[in-house]
């Protein structure tokens, strides 16, 4: 019991180090592709966070995430950047979504007990992935030819749809519940950040986008930032995660997942 409370404590220092130090180095933590509306990748450890964390440790995580962003947003207040200033839209949907993620893999640590319940939750964010992928590309993409559009929807698809057969082949069915809670756990994360714009930084939407309306914005930025933040929340976060479950103590832990 006490080398897991270690593991967890130590654990839990370096996820808030590594998020300080990603979120402190320009294009690290923070990717300015649109102006103002930078794309983040600091959700990564507070995925692994929540997944292998118990709950006294993993809402921290999420909490230095939301602080981070907040000192960001003080240090560059420009376009949507502004309303993370306020730490009810930096701090308080950054600790929901820590704990949102942490209680999805309770609900399908629980599913997977039911028959067919570890396809029925792959397959489920597969069609939801499947779908974001094909329509964001639309958004994100939507200088380019429709051909083209299509082509590069279909490839990143198929990359997806790889490295859940590599994932298959390689290690076992299960082992793909965790990159799909990555997924849906960073779909969840946009969405939250987003109603907290629009509960309490409203005119920051007008102020960003304001030739569209408010709807067009956050399909927008859900579009833009969603998307490629779960793809990249995919891409890093499963190769952690399949590297620190050779550890007998996340071993011991990934087993309740």
């Amino acid at each position: 019991m006490k080398r897991n409370e270690t593991f967890e404590l130590v654990l839990t220092s370096i996820f808030v180090a590594l998020i300080f130090l990603m979120g402190m180095i320009p294009q690290i933590g923070f990717i300015t592709i649109m102006p103002g509306n930078p794309i983040t990748i600091l959700h990564i450890p507070v995925l692994i966070a929540a997944v292998l964390l118990s709950t006294k440790y993993f809402w921290i995580a999420g909490f230095a995430f939301g602080l981070v962003s907040l000192i960001q947003a003080a240090m560059n207040p420009v376009g949507l950047n502004v309303a993370f200033i306020n730490p009810l839209v930096s701090i308080l949907p950054r600790v929901l979504f820590a704990f949102v993620v942490h209680y999805l893999v309770k609900l399908f640590n629980w599913f997977k007990n039911v028959r067919f319940g570890s396809e029925l939750i792959v397959g489920l964010v597969g069609l939801i992935t499947i779908l974001a992928i094909y329509y964001g590309s639309f958004i994100v993409l939507s200088g380019l030819e429709q051909v083209l559009i299509h082509v590069i929807a279909i490839s990143i698809i198929l990359v997806f749809v790889g490295l859940y057969v590599y994932l298959y082949m390689k290690h076992d069915f299960k082992s793909l519940v965790i990159p799909s809670i990555f997924i849906l756990g960073t779909l969840v994360h946009t969405i939250l950040v987003l109603t907290a714009v629009a509960l309490f930084a409203y005119n920051s939407f007008l102020e960003t986008f304001p030739n569209l309306a408010v709807v067009d914005a956050i399909i927008l930025v859900v579009g833009f930032n969603g998307l490629m933040e779960a793809v990249v929340a995919a891409l890093i976060a499963t190769p952690i995660y399949l590297s620190l479950r050779r550890l007998p103590v996340v071993q011991q832990k990934l087993a309740k997942i």
